[in-house]
């Protein structure tokens, strides 16, 4: 799958409903497993636009970041042992007060690994942190929930729903975060995308995030949902395409000064490159 191929799959998945259910999905390829070959490389792409409603006016802080990463898959007796490595970053951050603050690779510490069974992440044990002032912003604390979303627990026909919650925190120098994602799958049918027979999986995220941001005191809690829609490859037994359209709003405080009302949009997308 290259980048030619997104096009092609975001229109697909718009009218996945009208391809055809099929039957149902078998649980022998609807569920992750060592793959072959036991590596991927997948393209994340993350927007974030925060829109604070300041005593003196609205202000936008735009964030975006476009990551490279590398698995490497291995047995394990938990399942599937998954470590990733950060091939290529960048990100930025724009605010109107403070100017663009940029970030690359130099600024990454750590790796991504995780333990995926069946059926999704049974534990991720450490992920990439971004250090900086573009830290805030950051995801990589749910990034291999993002890219191991769960799958059902067994045979499943089209329309068939399952939910799961993640609950997933970071503490670093500079920020502290905890989210909690409830997120509720929804069987759509089998689809097909240049000749290649996909899973179309649509997908609400129930959102709750409380992000500190230590130098200052600010503190942020905010709600909402992130929908969106995931594409299964089950030859390869991965996600091919996962794109989420934040919708979500809440407050930040500073010290000193009373709440304000803060909302977040912006799209993640993520897409199966090798």
């Amino acid at each position: 799958m290259n980048r030619r191929t997104l096009p092609t799959i975001i229109a697909t998945a718009a009218i996945a409903g009208c391809v055809g259910p099929g039957g149902p999905s078998p649980a022998d390829t609807f569920t992750y497993t060592l793959p072959s070959p036991p590596s991927a490389v997948y393209q994340i792409a993350d927007t974030m636009v925060v829109d604070v409603a300041t005593p003196l006016g609205g202000i936008a802080i735009t964030a975006e970041a476009t990551v490279t990463m590398g698995l490497a898959f291995a047995t394990d007796p938990g399942g599937v042992r998954v470590t990733g490595t950060v091939e290529a970053f960048a990100a930025s951050m724009t605010n109107p007060m403070m100017g663009t603050e940029t970030a690359d690779a130099d600024d990454l510490s750590g790796n991504l690994e995780a333990v995926i069974s069946r059926y999704g992440v049974k534990e991720q044990v450490s992920f990439p942190e971004l250090l900086g002032p573009v830290g805030q912003m950051s995801s990589f604390s749910v990034l291999a929930y993002l890219l191991f979303p769960r799958l059902p627990d067994g045979d499943v026909d089209p329309g068939a729903t399952w939910v799961d919650t993640v609950n997933a925190s970071y503490d670093g120098e500079e920020v502290s975060m905890t989210t909690t994602t409830i997120s509720t799958y929804t069987l759509v049918g089998d689809t097909l995308v240049e000749g290649r027979g996909l899973v179309h999986i649509a997908v609400v995220n129930d959102i709750t995030t409380d992000l500190v941001i230590k130098e200052g005191g600010i503190t942020q809690k905010v709600a909402g949902l992130a929908n969106g829609f995931a594409l299964w490859d089950p030859e390869r037994r991965l996600v091919a395409y996962v794109e989420y359209e934040r919708d979500v709003g809440g407050t930040m405080s500073l010290p000193g000064a009373p709440p304000m009302a803060v909302s977040i949009s912006g799209p993640t997308r993520i897409r199966l490159e090798g």
